[in-house]
């Protein structure tokens, strides 16, 4: 059941990214197609894409850690919630300057904490290999940032990588538990 909750929350997400990509016009290039920009002429789909994004990588995150005796992670997932709930209720327009900076806190702080969550996810239960893939797909998506400024793309890179990596790890587990105290 779990699986299944798994794999619906992240289609759903990704259904509600492409269509957020396509339809809204946010596209894969350019700086001005960062998704926060596109967010401020289609704020509903932008906080349906959000909250999505969430659930599904917090799901399937809560998912891979109930097999371990680990805990942490609920608060990791608080605090992303909190930057993530920051990114989508403050408007992301430097005009709005004291706004333009908690969305931009809240988006960082999301993607940060989310990322070290998937990461720790895949390193606590002896995933090496994927977490070795997430540390270095943070890094990289760090750096094309740095280089390219934001664009819907670079933005998406490590949340589909998250949504893909995560899904074939909670459905390869079931036979074996992993650290889970008896």
């Amino acid at each position: 059941m779990r699986k299944a909750i798994g794999i619906i929350t992240v289609i759903t997400a990704v259904i509600i990214t492409v269509y957020y990509l396509t339809i809204c016009g946010c596209g894969l290039r350019g700086n001005e197609s960062a998704l926060s920009t596109v967010g401020l002429e289609h704020h509903t789909i932008f906080t349906l894409w959000g909250i999505s994004t969430y659930i599904a990588l917090a799901t399937n995150i809560s998912i891979t850690f109930l097999k371990t005796k680990y805990k942490f992670y609920i608060i990791l997932l608080f605090l992303s919630a909190i930057g993530m709930a920051l990114t989508l209720t403050c408007d992301f327009d430097y005009n709005k300057y004291p706004q333009y900076l908690a969305h931009c806190i809240g988006s960082l702080a999301f993607s940060i904490i989310m990322g070290i969550n998937v990461f720790l996810s895949f390193f606590l239960t002896k995933k090496y290999l994927f977490a070795l893939i997430s540390a270095v797909i943070l890094v990289l998506d760090l750096i094309m940032l740095i280089i390219f400024k934001e664009t819907a793309l670079i933005e998406i890179v490590p949340i589909f990588a998250g949504y893909i990596m995560l899904t074939i790890n909670n459905l390869k587990e079931g036979k074996e538990k992993v650290g889970v105290i008896q």
